[in-house]
């Protein structure tokens, strides 16, 4: 049995009847002159059309925008808090306050270079989507998705923690991979390197920071050089706040006790007896957690500087 378009056309919405109208193209030449007469039927004009146009188009366009909004926060926002506020959480746990600054840096480091990967999917994902180049990049800047990728806290918190790494942790497994690796080719006689090796050749946590901050300045240049500053203030204020463990609390500290308590390294690490071997746990800790880091930092910038 034939449709009566006439009939079928007049039971639409003039909303229905103004999608058709911009479809006219995909209708039968009978359609298309029932759907004109119903149009003129209505009064409804081309400037009815254009303006339907344009509100389902912003419509979609606000489906669109929130839709890519919440997944933007989803897929970059919360895995870069969860960095932020896990990786801290970790050194608490496992290693105590003494590095907690540098773990922080961590976590931002990481946040941002997710950002920096995440990014760019998901305005690539949006592009497949119908959207233009200049939405989108408007689009991140208002819903905040664009600032973590441009600021600066990100390189200077990645080459931060990327120095203070090499010096609490690079260095001392690099040594005992010499240890293990290189001194058997010598045919020295080797043992299983203990933290008193460590100590002996405290300075050489320079060597790889040296190395890395040549090679990540190249990739990553913006505040490589500055990797120094973090581990400086630390260690300025722990001069400024130092006072001698043993000494009246009515009697000052001299600089030179100051600067030697923390600059001449103590080369045994302490023993579980009396005294404890006659070696001070708590400026090893320092010397570690605050030297250290300072050594690495100003190597890392040098090897910056050089890249």
């Amino acid at each position: 049995m034939p449709i009566d378009l006439s009939t079928e056309y007049s039971r639409r919405s003039d909303d229905e009847l103004l999608q058709l109208a911009t479809q006219r193209h995909s209708l039968t030449t009978e359609a298309a002159a029932a759907l004109d007469a119903e149009l003129r039927r209505r009064n409804l004009t081309d400037s009815d059309r254009v303006e339907h146009q344009r509100f389902v188009k912003e419509q979609r366009e606000a489906a669109l925008t929130s839709r890519a909004t919440l997944v933007g926060h989803l897929v970059l926002t919360a895995p870069a808090i969860a960095a932020i506020l896990l990786i801290p959480f970790f050194s608490l746990y496992m290693f105590g306050r003494f590095l907690f600054i540098y773990y922080v840096m961590t976590g931002i480091a990481i946040a941002w270079q997710w950002y920096l990967v995440a990014l760019p999917n998901w305005k690539k994902w949006l592009t497949e989507k119908g959207a233009q180049q200049e939405e989108i990049d408007s689009l991140a800047r208002r819903s905040g998705l664009a600032w973590p990728a441009d600021a600066a806290i990100g390189p200077f918190a990645l080459h931060t923690a990327a120095a203070a790494i090499c010096g609490v942790h690079l260095g001392p497994w690099l040594l005992s991979r010499w240890y293990v690796w290189m001194l058997p080719l010598t045919g020295r006689t080797i043992h299983i390197p203990t933290g008193n090796d460590h100590l002996q050749n405290f300075e050489l946590v320079i060597v790889p920071a040296l190395v890395l901050g040549y090679l990540l300045a190249r990739r990553f240049g913006r505040f490589a050089a500055y990797a120094w500053v973090l581990p400086t203030v630390v260690l300025a204020y722990k001069l400024l706040t130092f006072t001698e463990p043993y000494a009246s609390v009515l009697a000052a500290s001299g600089s030179m006790t100051r600067f030697k308590y923390f600059f001449v390294i103590q080369r045994r690490i302490p023993t579980f007896t009396a005294g404890f071997g006659g070696v001070d746990p708590i400026r090893i800790a320092v010397q570690m957690t605050v030297v250290a880091p300072f050594y690495s930092g100003l190597a890392y910038s040098v090897g910056a500087l050089a890249g």
